[in-house]
C-alpha cells in the first residue's frame, strides 16, 4: 500500500519529492526499480527511534502511514511533535484520541486516520449517503479484495499482510444493533452476496472495520461491516481455528517454543501469495432511512480490478488513491479542519467532490442508486 501511495504522489506535477522510509531493504529497491523517478528517494528508517523519526517528518508538508498497527501509533505522535500534517491507512483504538486531537490542533495541524479502503472510502460514503437523509436507520458496508478466480488453498490469496488478515478473523468486531453498540464474534453473521456477471455470488461475515464510524454517525439503530470472500472461506478458516493453529501461545516442540499462528503465517504467506494471478475489490455500502417522510435506501457499489498496465494490485489501488488524494489535499493548503478529524468528517461538500473526481480520474468507478418507496 505505501508503495502505492509513494508511486500515485510522485507522479503529481504539484509534488516536488517523495521520500519513502521502511526497515526493509529489499522493498525500497523494488519501489525504485518499478517507479524510477528523480522525485522518488527512498531510506532505511525504523520509525521506532522516535527523535529521528520526528527530525526527519519535519522536512516535509505531508506525512502519510502505512505502517501495522502497532506502529502506526510511533508515525502519528511523532507527526504531532513535528508538527507536520500527517494521513494514515489504519486507526488505533489504543490511541488517547483527546490528547493527539488536543495536541494537533494546538500545532495547527491535520491528521486524518482511517483513511484507505475500509475503513476510509466506506466511511466517507456512509456518512455521505446519511447526510442525505432527514434520519438514518441502517448502515450496512460489505467490501473485500479477493482473487479473480478462487482456488485452494482458502480461495484466497493476499493482496496485504497476511498477518492483519488473520487478526481481523480473531478479534471481535464492534457493530451497532438495536440501537446499541455490542461485540459479536469476527466470521460469524454469514451470509451470501451477488455482484455482477462475471462475479456471481460470494460469501461475507461479520469483521471489525467500522472504525470511527460508530462514533460520526449518531442514532443509527443498525450498522455493521462485513468482509466478503469467495465462498467455502469461512469454513476453511474456522477449521484452522477448531484445530488450534490460529492460537499465539508457544507450543513445545523438539526442544523448541512455536506459536501455532506464527507458524501458520509462515507457511501460508507463500502459499497464498499472488504471484501472476490478478484481484478484484468489492464493496457495497447501503445505507436506509427516511426522507421527507419516504423510506430512502442509498447504495454506492465498486467492482475494481487489477491494472496490468502499471502493475497494481486492485486493492493497492483502492486502499491507497483514498490516502493519497487526502495528502495531496493537505499539501495544497484545501483541508482547514484542524486536529484528529477522520476522513468522513473531513469529507463533505466541495471537497467530496473533489475527492471523488480525483477517484474517478484515477480509474476507480463507484455507482450511486437511490431507491424510495412509502414504507
Amino acid at each position: 500500500m505505501g508503495a502505492t501511495i509513494a508511486r500515485d504522489l510522485v507522479r503529481l506535477k504539484d509534488v516536488e519529492q517523495v521520500v519513502v522510509f521502511d526497515v526493509n531493504r529489499d522493498r525500497l529497491k523494488a519501489l525504485t526499480r518499478i517507479e524510477p523517478s528523480a522525485k522518488l528517494s527512498v531510506k532505511l528508517h525504523d520509525v521506532r527511534h522516535r527523535s529521528k523519526t520526528v527530525k526527519l517528518l519535519k522536512r516535509f508538508d505531508v506525512g502519510v502511514g502505512a505502517l501495522p498497527h502497532g506502529l502506526s501509533e510511533y508515525a502519528i505522535e511523532s507527526a504531532v511533535q513535528a508538527s507536520v500534517n500527517f494521513v494514515d491507512l489504519i486507526f488505533g483504538w489504543r490511541f488517547q484520541e483527546s490528547k493527539i486531537n488536543h495536541a494537533a490542533r494546538k500545532r495547527g495541524i491535520t491528521i486524518i486516520p482511517a483513511c484507505g479502503l475500509a475503513p476510509g472510502l466506506t466511511n466517507i460514503l456512509a456518512k455521505n449517503a446519511a447526510d442525505k437523509m432527514d434520519r438514518a436507520d441502517e448502515v450496512h458496508i460489505k467490501v473485500g479484495g479477493i482473487p479473480e478466480h478462487p482456488r485452494p488453498p482458502l480461495n484466497y490469496r493476499i493482496v496485504f499482510s497476511f498477518s492483519a488478515v488473520l487478526e481481523e478473523y480473531l478479534r471481535k468486531a464492534k457493530i451497532i444493533k438495536n440501537g446499541r453498540l455490542t461485540e459479536v464474534d469476527s466470521l460469524s453473521g454469514l451470509e451470501s452476496v451477488d455482484f455482477p456477471p462475471p462475479i456471481g455470488r460470494c460469501e461475507c461475515f461479520y469483521t471489525d472495520g467500522l472504525s470511527t464510524l460508530i462514533r460520526t454517525l449518531k442514532n443509527v439503530r443498525e450498522m455493521d461491516e462485513k468482509t466478503i470472500r469467495w465462498p467455502g472461506h469461512v469454513s476453511q478458516i474456522k477449521t484452522l481455528i477448531e484445530c488450534g493453529l490460529l492460537e499465539t501461545e508457544p507450543v513445545p516442540l523438539d526442544g523448541m517454543a512455536i506459536a501455532p499462528k506464527e507458524f501458520l503465517t509462515k507457511i501460508l504467506s507463500d502459499r497464498l501469495r499472488l504471484d501472476n494471478e490478478k484481484d478484484l475489490t468489492l464493496f457495497r455500502v447501503d445505507v436506509i432511512g427516511k426522507k421527507n417522510g419516504k423510506r430512502t435506501h442509498y447504495r454506492y457499489e465498486m467492482v475494481d480490478h487489477y491494472d496490468s498496465k502499471q502493475r497494481m494490485t486492485s486493492m493497492g489501488r483502492t486502499t491507497a488513491f483514498p490516502c493519497s488524494i487526502a495528502a495531496q489535499l493537505l499539501g495544497k493548503g484545501e483541508i482547514y479542519v484542524r486536529g484528529l478529524v477522520p476522513p468522513e468528517l473531513v469529507f463533505k461538500g466541495e471537497l467530496l467532490r473533489k475527492f471523488m473526481n480525483y477517484l474517478e480520474s484515477r480509474g476507480l468507478k463507484i455507482t450511486l442508486r437511490r431507491m424510495t418507496s412509502s414504507n
